[in-house]
Protein backbone atom coordinates (compact mmCIF):
# COMPACT_ATOMS: atom_id res chain seq x y z
CA UNK A 1 0.00 0.00 0.00
CA UNK A 2 1.27 3.29 -1.03
CA UNK A 3 1.62 5.95 1.99
CA UNK A 4 -0.08 9.19 0.69
CA UNK A 5 2.88 11.49 -0.38
CA UNK A 6 1.74 14.34 1.85
CA UNK A 7 1.93 12.15 4.88
CA UNK A 8 5.04 10.74 4.11
CA UNK A 9 6.12 14.29 3.76
CA UNK A 10 5.32 15.21 7.24
CA UNK A 11 7.32 12.21 8.44
CA UNK A 12 10.17 12.93 6.63
CA UNK A 13 10.47 15.95 7.48
CA UNK A 14 10.86 15.36 11.21
CA UNK A 15 14.09 12.95 10.78
CA UNK A 16 17.42 14.19 11.42
CA UNK A 17 18.63 15.47 8.22
CA UNK A 18 21.74 12.15 8.45
CA UNK A 19 18.03 10.19 7.56
CA UNK A 20 16.68 12.60 5.08
CA UNK A 21 19.72 11.99 3.13
CA UNK A 22 19.72 8.03 3.45
CA UNK A 23 15.81 7.98 2.58
CA UNK A 24 17.28 10.61 -0.72
CA UNK A 25 19.54 7.97 -1.97
CA UNK A 26 17.35 4.78 -1.49
CA UNK A 27 14.74 5.76 -4.91
CA UNK A 28 14.61 8.35 -7.47
CA UNK A 29 10.65 8.43 -5.88
CA UNK A 30 11.76 8.98 -2.35
CA UNK A 31 14.62 11.72 -3.72
CA UNK A 32 12.17 13.93 -6.11
CA UNK A 33 9.67 13.91 -2.71
CA UNK A 34 12.45 15.80 -0.80
CA UNK A 35 13.61 17.83 -3.63
CA UNK A 36 10.06 18.97 -3.85
CA UNK A 37 9.13 22.80 -3.02
CA UNK A 38 6.27 21.51 -0.64
CA UNK A 39 9.05 18.66 1.57
CA UNK A 40 11.16 21.93 1.49
CA UNK A 41 8.47 24.46 2.63
CA UNK A 42 7.70 21.50 5.91
CA UNK A 43 11.29 20.62 6.54
CA UNK A 44 11.79 24.86 6.85
CA UNK A 45 9.10 24.70 9.98
CA UNK A 46 10.94 21.70 11.96
CA UNK A 47 12.93 21.61 14.85
CA UNK A 48 15.14 19.44 12.63
CA UNK A 49 16.38 21.99 10.54
CA UNK A 50 17.74 24.09 13.20
CA UNK A 51 19.97 21.79 14.58
CA UNK A 52 23.71 22.78 14.28
CA UNK A 53 26.17 20.26 13.16
CA UNK A 54 29.94 20.09 14.24
CA UNK A 55 32.39 19.69 11.69
CA UNK A 56 35.94 18.40 12.66
CA UNK A 57 39.08 18.46 10.16
CA UNK A 58 42.17 17.79 10.27
CA UNK A 59 45.02 18.34 7.93
CA UNK A 60 48.29 17.33 6.89
CA UNK A 61 49.98 19.34 4.85
CA UNK A 62 53.30 17.05 3.90
CA UNK A 63 50.39 13.62 2.82
CA UNK A 64 47.12 15.42 1.73
CA UNK A 65 45.73 12.02 1.30
CA UNK A 66 45.61 11.88 5.39
CA UNK A 67 43.16 14.66 5.60
CA UNK A 68 40.31 13.25 7.63
CA UNK A 69 36.75 14.93 8.15
CA UNK A 70 33.87 14.16 10.24
CA UNK A 71 30.27 15.66 10.86
CA UNK A 72 28.47 15.06 13.76
CA UNK A 73 25.06 14.78 13.89
CA UNK A 74 23.42 16.11 16.90
CA UNK A 75 19.66 14.98 16.24
CA UNK A 76 21.06 10.90 15.50
CA UNK A 77 24.05 11.66 18.06
CA UNK A 78 26.53 10.36 15.28
CA UNK A 79 29.76 10.66 13.48
CA UNK A 80 29.45 10.45 10.02
CA UNK A 81 32.84 10.71 7.94
CA UNK A 82 33.16 13.60 5.24
CA UNK A 83 34.91 13.20 2.07
CA UNK A 84 37.05 15.88 1.71
CA UNK A 85 37.72 18.14 -1.79
CA UNK A 86 41.26 19.22 -2.36
CA UNK A 87 40.81 23.30 -2.22
CA UNK A 88 42.19 25.47 -4.85
CA UNK A 89 45.45 25.87 -4.92
CA UNK A 90 46.18 28.11 -1.73
CA UNK A 91 48.70 28.86 1.42
CA UNK A 92 48.47 25.44 3.61
CA UNK A 93 49.03 27.31 6.64
CA UNK A 94 45.67 29.30 5.52
CA UNK A 95 43.65 27.14 5.82
CA UNK A 96 40.46 28.10 8.52
CA UNK A 97 37.16 28.04 9.88
CA UNK A 98 35.16 31.28 9.42
CA UNK A 99 32.86 33.31 11.59
CA UNK A 100 30.13 32.31 9.97
CA UNK A 101 30.24 28.35 9.78
CA UNK A 102 32.07 27.81 6.49
CA UNK A 103 35.95 27.09 5.65
CA UNK A 104 38.24 29.38 4.59
CA UNK A 105 41.84 29.41 2.25
CA UNK A 106 44.08 32.12 1.49
CA UNK A 107 45.86 32.19 -2.11
CA UNK A 108 48.08 34.26 -4.03
CA UNK A 109 52.25 35.00 -3.39
CA UNK A 110 51.74 39.35 -4.28
CA UNK A 111 47.75 39.35 -3.88
CA UNK A 112 45.84 37.47 -1.88
CA UNK A 113 42.49 35.72 -2.66
CA UNK A 114 39.85 34.14 -0.56
CA UNK A 115 38.73 30.49 -1.28
CA UNK A 116 35.33 29.57 0.51
CA UNK A 117 33.32 26.67 1.19
CA UNK A 118 30.45 27.31 2.65
CA UNK A 119 28.98 23.85 2.64
CA UNK A 120 31.11 21.64 4.55
CA UNK A 121 29.20 18.69 3.34
CA UNK A 122 29.39 19.18 -0.73
CA UNK A 123 33.12 20.70 -0.13
CA UNK A 124 32.56 23.17 -3.45
CA UNK A 125 35.15 26.13 -3.20
CA UNK A 126 34.52 29.17 -4.33
CA UNK A 127 37.09 31.60 -5.40
CA UNK A 128 36.56 35.61 -4.83
CA UNK A 129 37.81 36.52 -7.85
CA UNK A 130 38.71 40.27 -6.96
CA UNK A 131 41.81 39.87 -4.77
CA UNK A 132 42.12 41.93 -1.77
CA UNK A 133 43.31 45.43 -1.40
CA UNK A 134 46.33 44.16 1.27
CA UNK A 135 48.39 42.49 -0.67
CA UNK A 136 48.85 39.57 2.13
CA UNK A 137 47.49 38.31 5.31
CA UNK A 138 48.58 35.65 7.42
CA UNK A 139 45.74 33.90 9.51
CA UNK A 140 43.57 37.22 9.84
CA UNK A 141 39.73 36.12 11.09
CA UNK A 142 37.37 36.19 8.95
CA UNK A 143 33.55 36.47 8.90
CA UNK A 144 31.23 35.13 6.21
CA UNK A 145 27.74 36.64 5.76
CA UNK A 146 25.15 35.26 3.67
CA UNK A 147 22.45 37.00 1.84
CA UNK A 148 20.36 33.65 1.31
CA UNK A 149 21.17 31.27 4.15
CA UNK A 150 18.84 28.54 2.64
CA UNK A 151 21.11 28.60 -0.34
CA UNK A 152 24.73 29.57 1.15
CA UNK A 153 24.83 32.39 -1.04
CA UNK A 154 27.65 34.84 0.08
CA UNK A 155 26.36 38.38 0.33
CA UNK A 156 29.22 39.51 2.34
CA UNK A 157 32.81 38.79 3.90
CA UNK A 158 34.92 40.79 6.03
CA UNK A 159 38.51 40.03 6.73
CA UNK A 160 40.21 41.69 9.63
CA UNK A 161 44.16 41.89 11.17
CA UNK A 162 46.59 39.62 10.12
CA UNK A 163 48.71 41.45 7.55
CA UNK A 164 51.77 40.06 6.67
CA UNK A 165 53.83 42.26 4.55
CA UNK A 166 55.32 46.09 4.81
CA UNK A 167 54.46 47.10 1.00
CA UNK A 168 53.47 50.49 0.35
CA UNK A 169 50.18 49.47 -0.12
CA UNK A 170 49.45 48.89 3.33
CA UNK A 171 50.35 52.49 4.12
CA UNK A 172 47.43 54.03 5.96
CA UNK A 173 45.61 51.25 6.78
CA UNK A 174 46.97 50.20 10.11
CA UNK A 175 48.81 46.87 9.61
CA UNK A 176 47.69 44.75 12.04
CA UNK A 177 44.61 46.11 12.46
CA UNK A 178 43.32 46.47 8.92
CA UNK A 179 40.06 45.45 7.85
CA UNK A 180 38.12 45.37 4.71
CA UNK A 181 34.94 44.01 3.26
CA UNK A 182 33.88 42.20 0.04
CA UNK A 183 30.69 43.07 -1.40
CA UNK A 184 29.35 40.50 -3.48
CA UNK A 185 27.00 42.17 -5.25
CA UNK A 186 29.93 45.07 -6.49
CA UNK A 187 32.44 42.13 -6.93
CA UNK A 188 34.77 44.18 -4.96
CA UNK A 189 36.73 44.96 -1.68
CA UNK A 190 36.88 48.34 -0.02
CA UNK A 191 39.03 49.46 3.18
CA UNK A 192 37.25 49.93 6.53
CA UNK A 193 37.92 51.49 9.42
CA UNK A 194 40.91 49.82 11.22
CA UNK A 195 40.29 47.87 14.09
CA UNK A 196 40.74 50.22 17.74
CA UNK A 197 44.36 50.05 18.70
CA UNK A 198 43.03 48.81 22.31
CA UNK A 199 43.32 45.23 20.16
CA UNK A 200 46.79 45.64 18.72
CA UNK A 201 49.39 42.77 20.11
CA UNK A 202 46.34 40.70 21.75
CA UNK A 203 44.98 37.44 21.06
CA UNK A 204 41.69 37.66 18.75
CA UNK A 205 38.68 36.06 18.82
CA UNK A 206 35.73 36.56 16.13
CA UNK A 207 32.18 36.12 16.03
CA UNK A 208 29.11 37.24 13.67
CA UNK A 209 26.11 37.94 15.52
CA UNK A 210 22.82 38.33 13.02
CA UNK A 211 24.81 41.15 10.58
CA UNK A 212 27.47 42.43 13.32
CA UNK A 213 31.10 41.37 12.80
CA UNK A 214 32.39 40.99 17.03
CA UNK A 215 36.56 41.27 17.79
CA UNK A 216 37.42 40.37 21.52
CA UNK A 217 40.64 39.98 23.18
CA UNK A 218 40.53 36.38 24.43
CA UNK A 219 42.24 37.02 27.39
CA UNK A 220 41.25 40.12 28.27
CA UNK A 221 37.49 42.16 28.25
CA UNK A 222 38.06 44.09 25.17
CA UNK A 223 35.24 43.35 22.63
CA UNK A 224 34.28 45.85 19.46
CA UNK A 225 31.80 45.38 16.38
CA UNK A 226 31.06 46.72 13.07
CA UNK A 227 28.36 49.27 12.19
CA UNK A 228 28.75 49.88 8.63
CA UNK A 229 32.39 50.47 8.18
CA UNK A 230 33.05 51.78 11.52
CA UNK A 231 34.20 50.51 14.81
CA UNK A 232 32.07 50.85 18.18
CA UNK A 233 34.29 49.32 21.18
CA UNK A 234 33.04 48.24 24.77
CA UNK A 235 34.46 46.77 27.60
CA UNK A 236 33.13 43.47 29.23
CA UNK A 237 33.35 43.26 33.27
CA UNK A 238 35.40 39.97 33.30
CA UNK A 239 35.04 37.62 36.11
CA UNK A 240 38.39 37.01 38.11
CA UNK A 241 38.41 33.73 37.31
CA UNK A 242 38.54 33.60 34.19
CA UNK A 243 41.64 32.96 31.93
CA UNK A 244 40.87 32.86 28.57
CA UNK A 245 37.23 33.08 26.62
CA UNK A 246 36.12 32.67 23.44
CA UNK A 247 32.96 34.25 22.60
CA UNK A 248 30.34 32.37 20.67
CA UNK A 249 26.76 33.61 18.69
CA UNK A 250 24.05 31.29 19.47
CA UNK A 251 20.13 32.70 18.41
CA UNK A 252 18.42 32.65 21.71
CA UNK A 253 20.67 33.81 23.60
CA UNK A 254 23.37 36.13 21.71
CA UNK A 255 26.86 36.29 22.66
CA UNK A 256 28.16 33.64 25.23
CA UNK A 257 31.52 33.18 26.16
CA UNK A 258 33.20 29.72 27.10
CA UNK A 259 36.03 30.59 29.30
CA UNK A 260 39.40 28.85 30.75
CA UNK A 261 38.65 29.26 34.01
CA UNK A 262 41.15 29.15 37.58
CA UNK A 263 41.06 25.45 39.13
CA UNK A 264 41.33 23.85 36.08
CA UNK A 265 36.99 24.74 35.37
CA UNK A 266 35.35 25.51 32.35
CA UNK A 267 32.08 28.25 32.43
CA UNK A 268 29.86 29.49 30.44
CA UNK A 269 28.82 33.24 30.83
CA UNK A 270 26.30 35.16 28.84
CA UNK A 271 26.48 38.97 27.92
CA UNK A 272 24.53 41.51 29.20
CA UNK A 273 23.90 45.00 27.75
CA UNK A 274 25.43 44.15 24.50
CA UNK A 275 25.07 47.28 22.88
CA UNK A 276 26.24 49.42 25.66
CA UNK A 277 29.89 51.03 26.06
CA UNK A 278 30.38 48.34 29.14
CA UNK A 279 29.04 45.07 29.31
CA UNK A 280 28.72 42.89 32.13
CA UNK A 281 28.16 39.12 31.56
CA UNK A 282 26.34 36.20 33.68
CA UNK A 283 27.19 32.78 34.91
CA UNK A 284 25.01 30.67 32.71
CA UNK A 285 26.40 27.42 32.75
CA UNK A 286 30.03 24.99 34.30
CA UNK A 287 31.14 22.34 33.12
CA UNK A 288 31.15 19.04 35.31
CA UNK A 289 34.68 18.23 36.92
CA UNK A 290 34.77 14.53 35.39
CA UNK A 291 34.27 16.67 32.07
CA UNK A 292 36.75 18.77 32.46
CA UNK A 293 39.39 16.16 32.57
CA UNK A 294 38.98 15.57 28.84
CA UNK A 295 40.65 18.78 28.40
CA UNK A 296 43.08 18.67 30.87
CA UNK A 297 46.79 18.88 29.45
CA UNK A 298 50.22 19.41 31.02
CA UNK A 299 50.59 21.76 33.94
CA UNK A 300 46.86 21.12 35.25
CA UNK A 301 45.65 23.18 32.04
CA UNK A 302 42.01 23.11 30.92
CA UNK A 303 42.52 23.88 27.59
CA UNK A 304 38.93 24.27 25.66
CA UNK A 305 37.52 25.55 21.80
CA UNK A 306 33.64 26.68 21.07
CA UNK A 307 31.46 27.14 18.92
CA UNK A 308 27.58 27.47 18.91
CA UNK A 309 25.50 24.07 18.91
CA UNK A 310 22.24 25.51 17.87
CA UNK A 311 20.02 28.13 19.14
CA UNK A 312 20.52 28.10 22.61
CA UNK A 313 23.52 25.46 23.17
CA UNK A 314 27.36 25.46 22.46
CA UNK A 315 29.86 22.78 21.80
CA UNK A 316 32.88 22.67 23.49
CA UNK A 317 36.36 20.86 21.96
CA UNK A 318 40.09 20.36 21.69
CA UNK A 319 42.19 20.68 18.78
CA UNK A 320 45.22 20.26 20.20
CA UNK A 321 44.85 16.01 21.39
CA UNK A 322 45.00 14.82 17.69
CA UNK A 323 48.50 16.55 16.18
CA UNK A 324 50.03 13.21 17.45
CA UNK A 325 49.73 9.35 16.26
CA UNK A 326 47.52 7.60 18.25
CA UNK A 327 45.21 4.68 18.88
CA UNK A 328 42.12 3.63 20.46
CA UNK A 329 39.20 6.21 20.82
CA UNK A 330 39.19 9.71 20.43
CA UNK A 331 36.78 11.90 22.16
CA UNK A 332 36.56 15.97 20.72
CA UNK A 333 34.66 16.62 23.90
CA UNK A 334 31.24 17.92 24.92
CA UNK A 335 28.08 19.98 24.56
CA UNK A 336 25.68 22.31 26.69
CA UNK A 337 22.07 22.99 26.18
CA UNK A 338 21.72 26.18 28.02
CA UNK A 339 17.94 26.78 29.51
CA UNK A 340 16.18 29.66 30.64
CA UNK A 341 16.06 29.03 34.56
CA UNK A 342 19.97 28.98 35.71
CA UNK A 343 22.19 26.71 36.26
CA UNK A 344 20.42 24.09 37.11
CA UNK A 345 18.27 23.80 33.85
CA UNK A 346 21.69 23.15 32.06
CA UNK A 347 22.46 19.63 30.49
CA UNK A 348 25.69 18.36 29.71
CA UNK A 349 26.38 15.58 27.13
CA UNK A 350 29.54 14.03 25.89
CA UNK A 351 30.17 13.67 22.37
CA UNK A 352 30.40 9.98 20.99
CA UNK A 353 34.21 9.28 19.93
CA UNK A 354 35.06 9.39 16.62
CA UNK A 355 33.75 6.80 14.36
CA UNK A 356 37.22 5.54 13.26
CA UNK A 357 41.44 6.58 13.86
CA UNK A 358 43.06 9.62 13.07
CA UNK A 359 45.89 9.90 11.00
CA UNK A 360 48.68 12.84 12.11
CA UNK A 361 47.50 16.44 11.65
CA UNK A 362 49.35 19.73 11.43
CA UNK A 363 46.13 21.88 11.79
CA UNK A 364 42.75 21.21 13.49
CA UNK A 365 39.54 23.12 12.30
CA UNK A 366 36.36 22.48 13.95
CA UNK A 367 33.18 24.54 13.39
CA UNK A 368 29.65 24.22 13.62
CA UNK A 369 26.83 25.15 10.78
CA UNK A 370 23.27 24.89 10.39
CA UNK A 371 23.09 22.48 7.33
CA UNK A 372 20.29 23.73 4.67
CA UNK A 373 18.73 20.25 3.11
CA UNK A 374 19.43 22.10 -0.75
CA UNK A 375 23.33 22.23 0.84
CA UNK A 376 23.03 18.27 0.73
CA UNK A 377 21.09 17.71 -2.35
CA UNK A 378 21.62 18.86 -5.74
CA UNK A 379 18.48 20.35 -7.60
CA UNK A 380 16.60 21.06 -4.56
CA UNK A 381 17.98 25.23 -4.94
CA UNK A 382 16.01 25.18 -8.52
CA UNK A 383 13.12 23.69 -7.70
CA UNK A 384 12.08 26.14 -4.84
CA UNK A 385 13.12 28.88 -7.57
CA UNK A 386 10.69 27.77 -9.85
CA UNK A 387 8.29 27.36 -6.93
CA UNK A 388 8.78 31.04 -6.34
Amino acid sequence: MDIPVPLLEQVLASLPLSSVLSVAAASKRLRDIVSSPSFCHLRRGSPAASSFWLFFIGFNRLLPDHNQGFAFDPLSSSWLPLKLSEPPHHNSASLSAAAGGCMVALAGARQTQVCIAPSLLKQEWHVLQQPMRVPRRSNPLVGVFYKDPERLRIGRVVVASGVDTDEEECEGVGRELAVEEYNADKEDWEICEPLPERLKGKSLVAALVGNRFYVADAEGGTICWMEGRRWREGEVVKPVEVKRWEWVSCQDLGLVAVAECDGRSVKIYKMVGVDSEEQRVKQVAEMPEEMCAMFEEEGDLVRVRSCAGGPSSVYVYSDSRFRGYGEGTYEVGAGCSIGDGGEETCQWFRLPPLPSKLHRFDRICCTSACVPLSSCISGISSAREEAE
